[in-house]
């Protein structure tokens, strides 16, 4: 109990901006998240272009 009374001490102003602002890393971590799920599924890919193509129709960033 006297850890995590310490580890709060110490991390207060950080938990109280996580309150006081809107603002996280979410859609970062899902945009790797989706990258390594492609890389996973589509080994071997036989240039990095098609890669990366294959990521951007994905996300909708350009259309077929």
């Amino acid at each position: 109990m006297i850890q995590v009374l310490k580890l709060y001490k110490e991390n207060i102003k950080y938990i109280e901006n996580s309150f006081k602002y809107d603002i996280n890393n979410g859609v970062i971590e899902g945009t790797n998240n989706l990258i390594k799920c492609i890389k996973r599924i589509a080994f071997g890919y036989r240039k990095y272009e098609h890669f990366v193509a294959r990521i951007f129709l994905i996300k909708g960033i350009i259309k077929e």
